[in-house]
């Protein structure tokens, strides 16, 4: 049978044939074949006319496959949970209950002004519009970033960190947070929707010792964790998708909206980046790492967009408040004498990632959030 797929690294369909048996969807796409375990699935077409199908990792990798319509028997008979209507999209009474009464208690705010709705709003969301907005955020960054092949154990060292960090601070989201070291001409790190965190090799590249790179880890980790993410995306959006989703529109507005998400206009709010700086440290107080490697960072920004400017790196980051008082008060909870985040072999192999040399190259600077 045939089908389409898209693997997620970039928002293109190709050709497939598909064999649905009874434990597994297999995918043959060229010489590759692929298979997905029907647990590990989810639908992502919200009813409309045709089956899409994702697997539900954390984080989406953004991989889709597009089924016809005459897939409903065949698919209902391996797996009756995807036909089901919840797992089509369609919202239960309760939740459509919950989202109209915050509608309605949050409208005001929003004649108002967006931005002081959009925290309640972001953790209403359905998460299938979290989806669509993710698919979104990760073509925008596979348009300025490219996947690194010899990144894996890199990446493996990076989350085995922020997994440690996270677990000493009781971290909600620390099973959904997974970092990517991805290939590009600017240092910086920033969070997805979908609680991605992508590290570029260039701000591996700029980093001196780890702590300094773990600082910023560590402060877009706390940009998910309070959500900051989706509260930036609202505000971006605007009404338009708070009125077209929550109110039950025909999904034209919804539509427009979601689609005019773009992660380069996105900034952080000088609140959510002060708590951002706050909550980052506090995770590096627990797990017994030192401050002071993120005032470094702060200062290499602070001189790096002196020299250079930012205003045309493709990021979700700010630069607000301003890096010089960001790093006198990482430097004021600084403590002395304690061990670096990773071993000098880990080290290593993170700073190879990418093809990157163990050498810190002067002429350009990390950049942190």
């Amino acid at each position: 049978m045939h089908a389409r797929y898209a693997d997620g690294r970039a928002a293109i369909f190709s050709d497939v044939d598909v064999e649905l048996t009874p434990e597994k969807l297999f995918i043959r796409h060229g010489a590759r074949t692929i298979d997905w375990d029907y647990a590990d699935l989810a639908r992502a077409d919200d009813d409309n006319g045709r089956i899409v199908l994702r697997q539900k990792r954390k984080p989406d990798t953004g991989a889709r496959l597009m089924l016809g319509g005459w897939y409903d028997d065949e698919l209902k008979a391996v797996a009756p949970h995807l036909m089901k209507p919840r797992a089509q999209g369609v919202e239960g009474r309760l939740t459509v209950a919950a989202l109209v009464t915050a509608a309605w208690s949050l409208a005001g705010a929003f004649l108002v002004g967006i931005p002081f709705a959009a925290d309640p709003l972001a953790r209403a969301m359905p998460e299938k519009y979290r989806t669509q907005i993710a698919d979104i955020s990760w073509t925008q960054v596979n348009n300025f970033t490219v996947q690194c092949p010899d990144s894996d154990d890199a990446a493996q060292i990076l989350n085995d960190l922020a997994y440690r960090i996270m677990e000493r601070s009781n971290v909600a989201e620390r099973d959904e947070i997974w970092i990517t070291i991805a290939d590009a001409d600017f240092p910086n790190a920033f969070a997805l929707p979908d609680n991605s965190i992508i590290v570029t090799d260039e701000l591996i590249g700029m980093a001196e010792q780890p702590d300094e790179l773990v600082g910023v880890l560590a402060h877009e980790i706390a940009h998910i964790e309070h959500n900051h993410i989706m509260k930036n995306v609202i505000r971006q959006i605007g009404a338009g998708i708070f009125f077209d989703v929550v109110f039950g529109g025909a999904g034209a507005g919804q539509a427009i909206a979601i689609a005019s998400v773009n992660l380069a206009g996105l900034r952080y709010s000088r609140g959510d980046e002060s708590d951002a700086d706050a909550r980052g440290m506090d995770y590096l107080d627990a797990a017994g790492i030192s401050t002071a490697g993120i005032a470094r960072m702060f200062d290499r920004f602070e001189a790096y967009t002196e020299a250079e400017g930012a205003g045309d790196i493709p990021t979700m980051l700010s630069s607000h408040p301003a890096s010089r008082e960001r790093a006198i008060a990482a430097r004021a909870r600084a403590r002395e004498g304690l061990p670096p985040s990773l071993s000098a072999r880990d080290w290593r192999i993170v700073q190879q990632a990418c093809g990157g040399a163990d050498t810190l190259n002067e002429d350009a600077a990390p950049a942190a959030d």
